[in-house]
Order: C-alpha cells, then structure tokens, then sequence
C-alpha cells in the first residue's frame, strides 16, 4: 500500500494514553514561503482523451520572467501581456515541454490557456507497468480521469507550493475529486479550493457515486465506481473515528475532508485529504482496520508536514508505527508485529543491500521497505520507550506545529524531541539514522544466581555484529522462583560485552532478554518462526528441479526461481544431482515428485504427514494436490533454509510469482483454482529462542 485502514473500536487502553497526553487543537503552523496560486477552468471530455483549461496563475512577488513545463500533447496560448516561448523537451516521467514567458515590467499574474490530449495507459499489470512505488500516468478516457502533478496536466513552476481554485465541468454522472474542500456552483459545476501549500494538484474523475458524512474534524466522503451503501457506511464510520483519534494525538486534522476513491487499478496510493485504493482491495475485510488508518495518517507525515528528502524520508517509519504498528499494540500483538518487522530486516537486508535511513527516499523493494519502514518504525519506538509517552508525543505535537504545510527533516524531528525532552539526543540519531547495520546481541553463557540469600543474577550481554557496537538500551525481564512476580529493568549495552548484577526481591527462575522485540536488532535463529521470506530474501539460492516433470512444469518452476532471486545468485539444479549444495544454504526444492522431498517431511516433523502423490497433511489440514499450489518452508537464520514448491498446473506460475512475497510472514501457503486464491496459511511455532534461559 502507498500508505494504511480499520475494522473495530480502539482499547479502551488507547483513549486512556490520550487523556494522559493532555491533548489539545493548536494553531496551523506556516509555510516558508508563500505558494503559487492557480486559478482552474477546466473542462474534459473523456471520450476523447481531451482537455481544456484556463489558468490564473498567481505569483508571490512581481517578477518579469516565469518558467513552467506542461504536458507535450497540450497547445498553451497566453491571454494577457508578455511574450511565451517554448524552450523545448523538460525532464518528467511523461513527456514534457518547458516555456518561458518575459513581461515588459513585472507582474503578479500570468493569465494562460491550453488545451490537447492525455492519453498515456498503464503500460503493464497496473499503473506505472505495476511495480513498486510506481503511480499511474496522466490518462483521460471514457472509464475515468487520472491527472497527477507529476503528469504536466497544470502549469509547473520548479520548486514552488501551490494552492487553487479549480473548477471542472464533467460529462452527465461524473464526478471529480482533488485536495481540498469541496465547492459546488448553481450551474452543477463542480469545484475543489485547497489555500494551505501543497506539494502539487491532483484531478481524479469518473462515474461515481458520492456519499458523505459531516463531522467535527473535517467532511468524510467515499466515491465508489459501483453503488454500496453499506460499504460506504464502514468507511465513513472508520473515517470520522481516525480523524477523531489521530487529531487528538497529534493535532488538528489540516484538509476539509478525507475521501476514500475507488481507482479502477488494484493500487493503494495516498494524497492530501484522499486515498485512491482499487475495486478489491477496498472490499478486503481487514483493510479496513490495517491499510485504511495509514492512508489515513498520511494526511499528518508526508501531506501535512512535507518530508524534506535531502536528509532521508522519516515519514513511512513514523506512520508505519503510529498506524501499523499501534494498532497491532492495541489488539495484544505490538510484539509479534515488531518481530516481523525485525524479521523482514534480517531476511531482505544484506551487508550489501543495506543504507542508512538518512539515504531511504521511497520503496523499491523488499530491502528498501525494510530499512525505510521497519528500521524507521523500530527507531521510533525506541526513542517512545526511552523518552516515554507523554514526552514522546508532546515532542510529534510540537514538530507537527512547527512545520506544518512545509518541509522538515530528521534533524527538525531531533529539535523537537530534545526540545520537549530536555536530553541530548545526538548518539540516537546518529547511530540510527545514519548509520547501517544493526546490533547482534547475545547471552554469552547462562544467567547464574549472586549473593547468600541468591536474590541476585548475573549475566554477561554482547554484541557480536562485524559492525562497531553500538550504544542500545535493552529490555530484561525476570521471573522469579517464589513470589510468583516478575523485574523488569532497561540496561545500557554500549560495547562488545558488559556482565551485569541485578538485585532482586527474590530468587530468578528465568532470564528473557528483549523479550517483546523492543530493541532494532539482528534476530538470532529460534526466535522466529521459519518463514517464507528467509528464502525470498536469501542472497543466493539453490533451486532444485524435479528431473521427471514435464518440460511444461520444469519451465515453470525455472521461471519461479529466477523470479524470486532476481538480482541475486541462483543455482539451478536438478533433484538427481546430490553433494552438491553447501551446508547451510537457502534451498527451494520445487514438484511433487522431487527426489528430496522426503528430507523436508522428515525435517518438519508432526506438521507434515501423509505425503503422497496425490497431496499431504499440513498441520492436520488435508491438502489434495489437484487444482492446488503450495508453498512452505523451514529454518531460517544461518543454518540456512528449506523451502518447497508443488504446483499442479504449470499456468499457475504468473500468479505465484506475483502473490507469494506478499505473504512473507508465513511459514507455509495454499493457493486453490485459476485465481490463485489462498486458501490455507499459518506459522510453525518458533524454536527456543537463546535469548530466555531458566535458572536451575
């Protein structure tokens, strides 16, 4: 998803935090420079891809030249003074011209009209040819309107904030949706007014059909392809809960309304004061409760304070945790949902694919996601466990006041936390933010019992990472033997190896370190279940091909493997061929009647039986083999992992390729029918992890 959604009502536990935090409304902050203004009539005629437009174009200051780029396909003429010429192509992601218009003595305003074609269609799979991070082209055609910034359909000044007054005539039944609040003429015309700053315009249009909902925060709007009262109703009801929550966490909510838009493209993109989400993904019954309060949040990190990109983008860590990550917290499973997070990390990040945070501008990948994401997101419920709540969230108050509508940087997120937590701050920015790496941390030896009474332990941290240590606060938890209590203490880990001496009111029975994955580390193996990331992530991987299958089902599996290490060393071999594969390596053996199978039945004990030719039991679930397609794995870390593939119709292949890393987490998958629907996913419970130990 482009940025996140909800499906119940928030613990009781969440709105206590709020009343602890004290919060209140305060004042919008301002920009740092006075944007551009547009004035827009336009009038489209989707049938044929055509556009027309007259633009008033406000400057902050008198000048006697202005530059613009504008869509190639559109014709500009000027409607008052100065003198327009086309300069030639301007770099874009569509093709573009740059103009320049020269006054005899400066102006205010610049008066223009254009009109032409945008027709540029998805070029593969979705918008953008469906890869990540990628938004749909500027396209106007009788199924709907897509216009970005980024697609030149409004003059461009480089390196401005704008705000508008657009105004759009639409064929009958049509409507448009853009930032802002919505304004409506006697006429039926349609129109949409945004005079904070804003990063760029957006046009969006097609046959929908409307429903809103006036709240106290701001208008909630749902514009569906398709008429659905009852779905439109659990939107706007999880719309006005949010914006109700995160207003009174962070601050006044900054658009007029927030609008969920039914795209026809399977996407899930986030702009100002609206979500563009596709005709499947906004029927999903959890996305509701994950994706949607993302999306959601956007509106504060990212749309409401700008992210300054030339010191790394903090926006997708800190929503991904104050969304995400929180409402995970609520249901009882912040720690799991950290786990994964870590996970994600330890399975897609190598030495060699690793950067800073202060280098992540947008998704790309698996390891871009989990640097920008998860290690952002670990990072700041590290300095939320340091700092505390109140402060924690007075210093995100603060930043969001400071900066509103403009942009900020991490360094800006520093002063404000150090602003409101009176600490210096400087070795946790500096060690997470632009370092790489993270810290192996380690119980060397068994926790032993100190002092007469033995009211006492002590135990010996380290860190083990080639990296230089580095300076983590760690979480232990105790349990102890006769008062049926439990200590929990935070300890400075600040070098390869330091022992610790705890006192006690009693005697320890079990030692567990970073027992909720507090802490943004490298994960030991055992901790984790196996999962089918460790071997997507693996940086090389042997593919074992059945020597039996059909040349059909050989190349289908081929095709797999290499999908899956794109970019990364992949041995193909087949299943005859033994001896060959080192110890320790990420190994995906692929068909039913794969000599080596009977190896991964036997590694994974009680959760596979009864193999055969014609299916197996996973976990006790039956699973026949034909009109299926399974996934599993086992082990991860660096005792390497084992993974298996069984398709029963080689046409299955394309969908397995597209859908198996979105289920990542798991430990194995089944997928039934044409579709590929899945049908079957669960874990296999984690090992002992080396970081608890019982005392004797």
């Amino acid at each position: 998803m482009g940025r996140a959604l909800s499906r119940r009502a928030f613990a009781p536990l969440l709105w206590c935090l709020l009343a602890l935090l004290g919060c209140s409304a305060s004042a919008a902050g301002q920009a740092r420079e006075a944007p551009v203004h547009h004035a827009l009539e336009v009038r489209l005629h989707p049938g044929a891809h055509r556009i027309e437009v007259r633009d008033r174009i406000g400057l902050p200051a008198p000048v006697s030249e202005v530059r613009f780029s504008l869509h190639a396909g559109l014709e500009v003429g000027l409607d008052g003074p100065g003198q327009l010429q086309a300069l030639g192509p301007a770099a874009g992601a569509v093709p573009l011209v740059a103009y320049r218009v020269r006054f005899e003595r400066p102006r205010r305003d610049l008066l223009l009209h254009y009109a032409g074609e945008i027709d540029q269609p998805p070029s593969s799979g979705g918008p953008g040819g469906g890869g990540p991070g990628q938004d749909p082209p500027g396209l106007i055609d009788g199924e709907g309107v897509f216009l970005a910034p980024y697609s030149g359909w409004y003059p461009d000044l480089p390196g401005r904030l704008v705000s508008f007054d657009l105004r759009v005539r639409l064929p009958e039944g049509w409507h448009s949706v853009s930032e802002g609040r919505r304004t409506l003429a006697a006429d039926g015309e349609e129109g949409w007014i945004e005079a904070a700053p804003q990063e760029g315009i957006h046009l969006i249009a097609a046959r929908f059909t409307e429903y809103s909902k006036p709240g106290p925060r701001a208008e909630a709007m749902v514009f569906l392809r398709h008429p659905d009262a009852d779905l439109a109703k659990r939107y706007l009801d999880a719309t006005a809960k949010y914006l109700d929550f995160y207003s009174s966490l962070i601050g006044p909510y900054p658009y007029a309304k927030f609008a969920l838009v039914e795209n026809r493209w399977e996407t899930g993109y986030g702009m100002p004061s609206f979500t563009l989400l596709g005709p499947t993904v906004i029927r999903l019954p959890f996305i509701i409760d994950t994706s949607y309060p993302h999306e959601i949040l956007h509106n504060w990190w990212g749309n409401g304070v700008y992210v300054d990109y030339r010191g790394g983008n903090w926006s997708e860590g800190l929503t991904a945790y104050l969304a995400d990550q929180l409402q995970a917290q609520q249901r009882g499973e912040g720690a799991v949902y950290r786990r994964d997070a870590l996970r994600k990390y330890a399975d897609y990040v190598s030495q060699t694919r690793d950067f800073p945070l202060s280098e992540f501008r947008m998704r790309h990948g698996e390891a871009s996601q989990a640097v920008g994401y998860d290690k952002g997101l670990m990072f700041f419920h590290m300095l939320r466990k340091r700092l505390g709540d109140p402060v924690f969230f007075a210093a995100l108050r603060r930043f969001y006041r400071e900066h509103r509508f403009s942009e900020a940087g991490f360094a800006d997120l520093r002063a404000a936390f150090e602003a409101e937590s009176g600490q210096d701050l400087a070795t946790d920015f500096r060690q997470w933010v632009q370092r790489t790496g993270a810290p192996r941390i380690e119980l060397a030896g068994p926790p032993k019992p100190e002092g007469a009474s033995g009211h006492g332990l002590t135990f010996t941290l380290r860190q083990t990472q080639e990296e230089a240590p580095f300076e983590v606060r760690v979480p232990v938890h105790v349990e102890l033997r006769d008062t049926a209590s439990s200590v929990d203490r935070t300890l400075v880990l600040n070098g390869r190896a330091q022992t610790y001496h705890l006192k006690l009111p009693g005697r320890a029975r079990r030692l567990e370190v970073d027992p909720d994955f507090d802490v943004f580390r490298r994960l030991l193996p055992g901790e984790v279940p196996a999962s089918v990331s460790s071997l997507l992530g693996a940086e090389a991987v042997w593919a074992v091909l059945p020597e039996g299958a059909s040349p059909a089902m050989r190349e289908a599996y081929r095709a797999l493997a290499e999908a899956w290490t794109r970019g990364r060393r992949l041995h193909l071999v087949d299943d005859a061929d033994r001896g060959q594969i080192p110890p320790g390596s990420a190994v995906w053996l692929f068909g039913w009647a794969n000599r080596r199978l009977p190896e991964l039945v036997a590694a994974a004990g009680g959760h596979l039986s009864d193999l055969s030719a014609n299916g197996l039991r996973i976990d006790g679930h039956r699973v026949d083999r034909g009109g299926h397609a399974l996934v599993l794995t086992l082990g991860s870390g660096s005792g390497g992992a084992l993974g298996w593939v069984g398709l029963d119709d080689p046409g299955a292949e394309a969908a397995l390729e597209r859908k198996v890393p979105h289920y990542g987490k798991y430990t194995y998958l089944v997928f039934e029918g044409a579709a590929d629907t899945n049908v079957l996913k669960g874990q296999w419970p984690a090992r002992a992890s080396p970081l608890k130990a019982d005392l004797p």
